[in-house]
């Protein structure tokens, strides 16, 4: 998917490559599970396979829209420093232990009992598509920007958003697994 990145810096085109990569790797895997086994909840409170992917899309698709939002007006918004980076290194090492953490609720609140996995797969997709064309059409003057707003550590940059995307991401896919046991 992420094919547009001829103009991108080779750090910021490495960060895109390998979050495609997890997605799609990812979603080959599941294309071979039963669909009954997606859609299955193995504990009261806890999400089905299908349901995560849903939560996935949801967490990104609203990055991506803020994202956009926010490039619109960047004038009154702040360069990445120190401070931004050390919250950074904070929530990733929390997203890497094993400690749980709660959804923020506008990307937990309404994901649906049963979810069609199938659907979801390509919403997923075309959410991807819609961030490599975000990212991939960015200015190089706003990389360094804080142009996206983390529900918990507050606003980061471009390179930060995909370093938190690819976290959680990772994350997930270990609930994933534990799901499919």
């Amino acid at each position: 998917m992420f094919n547009n990145t001829s103009g991108l810096n080779k750090k910021l085109e490495n960060k895109l490559i390998r979050f495609e990569d997890s997605q799609k790797k990812l979603l080959k895997e599941l294309s071979k599970v039963d669909i009954q086994k997606l859609n299955r909840v193995t504990e009261k409170g806890k999400w089905s396979v299908a349901q995560v992917i849903y939560h996935l899309d949801k967490a990104e698709s609203l990055s991506v829209s803020y994202v956009a939002k926010k490039m619109k007006d960047v004038d009154n918004i702040k360069n990445t420093g120190a401070e931004e980076w050390i919250k950074m290194r904070a929530l990733i090492t929390g997203l890497r232990s094993p400690f749980k953490f709660k959804a923020p609720v506008n990307v937990l609140g309404d994901i649906p009992e049963n979810v069609d996995f199938s659907q979801i797969s390509k919403q997923w997709n075309e959410t991807r598509e819609k961030l490599s064309t975000l990212v991939s059409t960015m200015p190089d003057e706003l990389l360094v920007k804080n142009v996206f707003k983390q529900p918990v550590i507050g606003r980061i940059n471009i390179y930060q958003m995909l370093d938190f995307m690819q976290a959680h991401f990772d994350r997930h896919k270990k609930q994933i697994e534990r799901a499919l046991l």
